[in-house]
């Protein structure tokens, strides 16, 4: 019987022969940091940290991923600061790693110093100006590489239902899908036909996917980044505070929005659309784990969880 494999996990050792790739100092320790949609090792050497990233089989192509590093070396040059991707000895921004599930792809990006920001009104005001000048800066970047995705009713509604649906009608019966489904109609009628900004989006912009040191803000993360929904990106953050830090919410939304501001403008269409957003985040985010269970498992596919998502999602529609 032939074993296949659908997402290995590679050995330090290797990954530290990966490196040889590279034009590093020496190289003290190579440690397996996170696993998630995609793999991250944390690399040490005399001098300074890195990150190296490897893709999950079939997860981005290689031009995804190349219009994401183009992304981050625009943004490097207009001062924003952003982990950013380091070259190959050969000038090659990805190595292909032959995994036994198929052709991955690795990067070597600069580890972002710092702590993880705090959820309080000041930390939030200074992410909040941080997403206006990312956003800013992006309406100038233009790239050579085509992204497969956007983040359009698609991709944060169409799709993720279609996997959604099935496993609420066999847990929940059929009211609970023609639910689903009315909400998320319902949501694309409501934006399809506003005046919304639309552009370059970073995809998941919170506090978990940036580093904080000495009042300097580095993001870090750009897999979801593409063409999409200004007002999306922006609810992400909302999401976030919803999700993790209810009882901190009303103010340090504010204070988000108030650095947002001192830096982008948001027109009235869009600050309407944020909540109908939030609800299209949780759509995305229920999908994506549904679409990737060797990130997330299946046992938390039960009653109880799904509960609380037709809870969530029936609560979002008395703020519309």
């Amino acid at each position: 019987m032939e074993i296949k494999t659908k997402h290995s996990l590679i050995k330090d050792s290797s990954i530290m022969e990966l490196m040889n790739y590279y034009d590093l100092p020496k190289i003290n320790n190579c440690e397996f940091l996170t696993r998630g949609l995609n793999d991250s090792y944390l690399i040490t050497t005399r001098r300074d940290n890195y990150i190296f990233r490897i893709y999950r089989h079939n997860w981005r192509t290689e031009n995804d991923i190349l219009f994401e590093l183009g992304f981050l070396c625009h943004l490097k040059e207009y001062g924003q600061h952003v982990a950013t991707p380091i070259k190959t000895k050969d000038d090659a921004w990805l190595i292909n790693i032959d995994a036994p599930e198929g052709i991955r792809y690795g990067v070597l990006f600069t580890y972002a110093k710092g702590q993880r920001p705090e959820i309080n009104e000041e930390d939030c005001l200074l992410m909040g100006k941080s997403l206006g000048l990312l956003h800013n800066c992006s309406d100038t970047f233009k790239h050579d590489n085509d992204r497969s995705f956007s983040l359009n009713f698609d991709h944060l509604l169409n799709e993720p239902l279609s996997v959604i649906s099935p496993i609420i009608h066999n847990i929940f019966g059929e009211e609970q899908v023609q639910f689903l489904e009315h909400t998320t109609t319902n949501i694309i009628n409501e934006l399809k036909n506003r005046n919304l900004d639309y552009g370059i989006c970073h995809g998941d912009f919170h506090n978990f996917n940036m580093h904080l040191s000495n009042r300097d803000l580095e993001v870090f993360d750009f897999d979801c980044c593409g063409y999409g929904y200004r007002a999306y990106d922006i609810a992400v953050f909302w999401w976030n505070l919803k999700s993790n830090y209810p009882q901190l919410e009303e103010d340090c939304w504010k204070a988000f929005l108030k650095g947002y501001r001192s830096q982008r403008s948001l027109s009235e269409e869009d600050m309407k659309s944020l909540p109908l957003f939030v609800t299209a985040r949780r759509i995305w985010l229920v999908g994506t784990m549904i679409n990737n269970d060797d990130v997330w498992g299946r046992n938390w596919i039960n009653q109880s969880n799904l509960t609380n998502f037709l809870k969530d999602l029936k609560k979002d529609i008395g703020t519309f």
